[in-house]
């Protein structure tokens, strides 16, 4: 195990899957280690780098993972299939453009899950408006369950 700049890492170099050699590195922050949600795994097919070149590289691409890992979890890029080149640029245009409204909802850079999180309040806080007004007007229990539905 190697400490670098308060993190803990372990490095592997070996076969991985199909790749005959890889380094694999698993990495805690010093004051979080043992904790799950701070366990970091970082996997590089160029066994030629050092492990702190490998965590340096990540750490430049942090946010482009981060990105990715909240347009699939959130956006459902990993769901979404689109088989023109068009229809990506598209796709991704439009993916690219909500992760920015998230991120600039209040007029200021913040986290994406802050504003995705008041986005998806906002539109709750409308569907619960409209069924307010449907219920008010005398809608039918069974037309409230087709609204809802």
């Amino acid at each position: 195990m190697i400490r670098l700049l308060h993190i803990y890492v372990y490095r592997y170099e070996g076969e991985l899957n199909d790749i005959p050699n890889a380094v694999v590195l698993i990495s805690y922050p010093k004051n979080a280690f043992g904790t799950p949600k701070a366990l970091r795994v970082f996997i590089s097919a160029n066994v030629g780098l050092s492990t702190q070149e490998i965590i340096g590289i990540y750490a430049r691409r942090w946010s482009i993972e981060l990105f990715f890992r909240q347009s699939k979890r959130k956006l459902a890029l990993d769901k979404y299939q689109v088989r023109s080149r068009q229809g990506m640029e598209r796709y991704w245009l439009i993916m690219s453009l909500v992760h920015y409204i998230c991120c600039m909802y209040s007029g200021k850079y913040t986290a994406f899950e802050e504003g995705y999180r008041y986005f998806q309040n906002r539109i709750r806080e409308e569907q619960l408006a409209k069924l307010h007004c449907y219920i008010k007007n005398g809608a039918s229990l069974e037309a409230v369950f087709k609204m809802v539905g």
